[in-house]
């Protein structure tokens, strides 16, 4: 009986939500280079020299670099130690005119620092456009698409982030959604009188040894 009480209250404990106080969500910008040459057909329409993106991403403060050099630095996503819990969307969006990149297009993706202060990321996606791929590319501060067939030829759209850390905006705390495994309010009542009843039938199994061995 103890045993099954011990395995489920430690089951209750694994469970349970935790938030780490140093996860940090910020909105950062972004944008295409202003004139034709960096914005090429097909990719012209929808898109045009000059044009503006937002995004937003969520990181821990404890992992910012503070020693270097190297003076650039990556940390990845999936370091960061809920990132199972943290859903994509969270984690890393960046909307590309109609088109919506999240951490799960690219889940080994990385942010970016220079002598500790954000400068990008990498990240790598491809989309399709009018039936051809295209392959999106962030690395540190500069935007790049490539023909998937050709990622080392022409790009079709040159563009930029707006590095460093008074470009990041709306910097707030970030706490991890409670994992869909932890246990519903009415689940932890029923969990609660369980317990309870296996506390009454312990105290009842020992008056009854008592009694036989005295009787």
């Amino acid at each position: 009986m103890f045993r099954t009480f011990a395995t489920a209250t430690l089951l209750m404990l694994s469970t349970a939500p935790a938030y780490a106080a140093s996860y940090v969500k910020a909105d950062f910008s972004a944008g295409a280079f202003g004139g034709t040459a960096n914005v090429k057909d097909p990719l012209l329409n929808p898109y045009s020299p000059g044009q503006t993106f937002t995004g937003s991403f969520v990181y821990d403060a404890d992992l910012i670099p503070t020693t270097f050099p190297p003076n650039f630095q990556n940390v990845a996503f999936s370091s960061l130690a809920d990132i199972a819990s943290i859903p994509a969307g969270d984690a890393f969006t960046f909307n590309f005119g109609s088109i919506v990149f999240t951490l799960a297009d690219d889940p080994n993706a990385l942010i970016q620092y220079n002598k500790g202060k954000f400068n990008g990321f990498v990240f790598n996606s491809v989309f399709n456009f009018e039936g051809t791929n295209y392959l999106f590319s962030m690395n540190g501060g500069s935007i790049a698409v490539h023909a998937e067939s050709d990622p080392f030829g022409t790009s079709y759209l040159n563009g930029y982030v707006n590095i460093g850390n008074a470009n990041l905006t709306n910097i707030t705390p970030y706490e991890v959604p409670v994992n869909s495994a932890v246990p519903e309010p009415a689940t932890w009542a029923m969990m609660l009188m369980g317990f309870g009843l296996v506390g009454g039938a312990m105290r009842y199994r020992r008056r009854t040894e008592v009694k036989v061995r005295y009787a």
